[in-house]
């Protein structure tokens, strides 16, 4: 079976690590999302904060607006033309005034005929559409009385003189109408009569529809004043009998006395355009009966170049520069928050625009003139600004953060390459010092890096040294057994010879007595062999317990000034006692393992001093012989297990270098740290154990 599974080097690793980077954008985007709520709420407190600014540079201004609510009906409003009219009586250049268009009907709820009624201006001159509904198109024929008789309409208005004009439109076929006025003239008979007299400055193109006509007319400015109306004279024929109903712009004597004219205020727009405009943001100022004296602005705005793409449009939802203006060059308007404003209050509204591509968010309060409202502000503008901003803001996170990516990842694989070549050649290294047969060829090479590949490489050093040094032992231990055992070996066998040779009972008994010596020495190796062993396990059950240090050593020393009486010792301690968590058989054991050695390479004239002391939180216990002193770079070797430095010398025990290693053992036990040092003034060593004070 194959257990094989698939390998992912360090590098792909963290390659694979880095793609949480990415997690970025997706906290930006969130973050957006949710910024979004507090974006609306301030773009809809500006809106109303504008409103509020721009009604109060209109309160009390009674010339800005038209008070008078005693003319019935409503007023003529004059749209601003922004293209050229052509007259030919087609809707082509009226379409976007078309939905504004006020219609007009008769008095009479029978009759379906009516007329809707288009005005707009340019700097020069008044454009009119007018587009009849009549089931039964009439045509005028001239008469000999001058009369009309058929379908007619008649353009009243006052100049700035106030002085009544009236103008008719009788069609008598498609194409041009010549229009006229009536003239009261005394005959050659004396009698007044009334005369067709045309109206050169005034222009006017009759064209059929499909449910009646329309009609384009072309004033002058300079002829009309504040008032204007229109009435049309619908003439219908049954059975022979000419009827004619009529239908005005106002329910008043439109003949005599026209209606005002609404036309955008040049000096409302300057105020408007004063108090500083916004692209984007439209501003409508309007009278008491929500009709539009004055706006300004546009609810479209440019897009930077990257507000439409795709990525964008997926992560939010889709912006458009192009959508339909349901107001664009509204009369009137009718929505609640203008209808709260008139009444007084302030309010706002969000709406879709027709076609769902934008969100339209307005503010309308009112405006006040002696404490009565007089009309009212309204600023209007739509949520394209905030996604706009989300996608610019969504663009430069995106943008930074795969900048960012591509540089982590970069530096991820330039670091995991670094990491890869390194442990590629710390593992070839190792491999290499070791041959087939696990003997140690040499070192590997130890980095200087702080970081833990280069405590790894020291780490591997060290143990090869060890390793190495173990292997010298070994090499080395047969010698050493060899020179160890030789000599009770040799003991042995010449008490043997002695007792096969001798005769005498004395003699052979002194022979018996050597070889029992050797055989001692031999047990005394063996048993020093199993030693190192038997302490770890001891050192497994042994329990610690509190202890004087100072009690303990006293009664120590006094045991070693019996058992080396040739040797003398000198012991201090600190005045205070002191108290240590220890063992007390395993201590003993590791202080005797010390003393014997400084015993052994004591001067015979010299003391052997054991020193405690407390310095910073550490208990300190030293050792010290006056003797030689330690080879070159043997103070870290010299408690390891097999080490010795010992003369050989025939009088000497079996020595196999376990002492000091067991020492280290049982003072590691104790959480305590051994070393030895040469003396600095004299020769000599001590060697120290540091227990930290728990």
């Amino acid at each position: 079976m194959n257990n094989s599974r698939i390998k992912f080097s360090l590098r792909w690793k963290l390659l694979l690590l880095s793609i949480t980077v990415l997690i970025i954008p997706y906290i930006g985007f969130d973050y957006l999302r949710q910024m979004e709520g507090y974006l609306r709420d301030t773009l809809e407190s500006s809106l109303v904060d504008s409103a509020y600014a721009l009604a109060g540079a209109l309160n009390d201004k009674p010339t800005l607006f038209y008070s008078d609510l005693s003319d019935e009906g409503k007023s003529l409003y004059v749209h601003e033309l922004n293209h050229v009219v052509q007259l030919d009586g087609y809707m082509d250049e009226w379409l976007s005034y078309s939905e504004w268009s006020d219609t007009y009907y008769s008095d009479l709820s029978s009759n379906s005929d009516n007329f809707k009624l288009i005005i707009s201006k340019n700097e020069h001159y008044y454009y009119v559409l007018i587009q009849v509904r009549d089931d039964a198109l009439v045509y005028s024929t001239q008469t000999d009385f001058n009369e009309i008789n058929g379908d007619h309409f008649i353009i009243i208005y006052r100049d700035k003189y106030h002085r009544l004009s009236r103008a008719y439109l009788a069609p008598g076929g498609p194409g041009k109408i010549r229009p006229f006025r009536y003239e009261e003239v005394v005959d050659e008979y004396g009698v007044e009569v009334k005369v067709q007299k045309d109206i050169t400055n005034t222009s006017a193109v009759w064209q059929e529809t499909e449910n009646g006509y329309n009609i384009e007319i072309k004033i002058p400015e300079y002829l009309i004043g504040e008032r204007l109306g229109f009435i049309f004279n619908n003439v219908d024929i049954d059975s022979g009998v000419k009827l004619t109903n009529s239908i005005s712009t106002t329910r008043q004597d439109t003949f005599n006395n026209p209606g005002r004219i609404l036309r955008s205020s040049g000096e409302i727009k300057t105020i408007i355009y004063g108090q500083g405009r916004s692209e984007g943001r439209r501003v409508w100022v309007l009278d008491q009966l929500a009709q539009v004296l004055a706006s300004d602005g546009s609810l479209k705005r440019d897009f930077p170049d990257n507000a439409f793409n795709i990525i964008y449009t997926l992560l939010l939802p889709p912006a458009y520069d192009q959508f339909k203006d349901d107001l664009a060059g509204a009369s009137r308007l009718q929505g609640n928050e203008v209808k709260s404003a008139l009444s007084g209050n302030s309010q706002t509204r969000w709406r879709s625009s027709p076609d769902g591509k934008a969100v339209i968010v307005s503010a309308a309060t009112p405006v006040w003139l002696d404490n009565k409202v007089v009309g009212a502000v309204v600023v209007e503008e739509t949520t394209n600004n905030i996604q706009i901003m989300q996608r610019q803001v969504l663009a430069s996170l995106f943008n930074k953060t795969l900048l960012i990516f591509f540089v982590i990842v970069f530096l991820l694989l330039l670091f995991a390459s670094r990491i890869s070549s390194r442990l590629i050649n710390l593992n070839r290294e190792t491999t290499e010092v070791i041959d087939e047969y696990g003997k140690v060829k040499g070192n590997i090479k130890i980095s200087r890096a702080s970081d833990e590949i280069g405590e790894l490489s020291r780490s591997f050093a060290n143990m090869i040294d060890r390793l190495q040094q173990y292997h010298g032992y070994l090499e080395g231990m047969a010698g050493r057994l060899s020179h160890e055992l030789r000599t009770p070996m040799a003991i042995v066998r010449s008490s043997l010879d002695r007792l096969m040779q001798e005769s005498d009972f004395y003699k052979r008994e002194e022979a018996l007595k050597s070889a029992d010596e050797g055989l001692q020495r031999l047990q005394t190796l063996l048993t020093r062999l199993s030693e190192a062993s038997r302490l770890e396990q001891a050192i497994k059950e042994a329990e610690k317990e509190q202890t004087n240090i100072n009690a303990f050593l006293q009664e120590c020393i006094t045991g070693y000034k019996l058992a080396y009486p040739d040797s003398s010792f000198d012991l201090s301690v600190p005045d205070d006692p002191v108290s240590l968590n220890i063992n007390r058989d395993l201590f003993f054991q590791m202080l005797d393992k010390l003393v014997s050695n400084a015993v052994e390479f004591s001067m015979p004239d010299k003391s052997i001093g054991v020193n405690l002391s407390n310095r910073e939180e550490k208990i300190i216990l030293e050792v010290i012989n006056y003797g030689s002193r330690l080879p070159e770079g043997m103070a870290e070797e010299l408690f390891n297990s097999m080490i010795s430095i010992r003369d050989k010398r025939s009088d000497a025990g079996p020595h196999l270098g376990l002492g000091l290693y067991i020492a280290r053992l049982i003072a590691e036990f104790h959480k305590g740290k051994i070393s030895a040092t040469n003396l600095e003034d004299i020769e000599g060593v001590c060697i120290s154990i540091v227990f930290n004070r728990i």
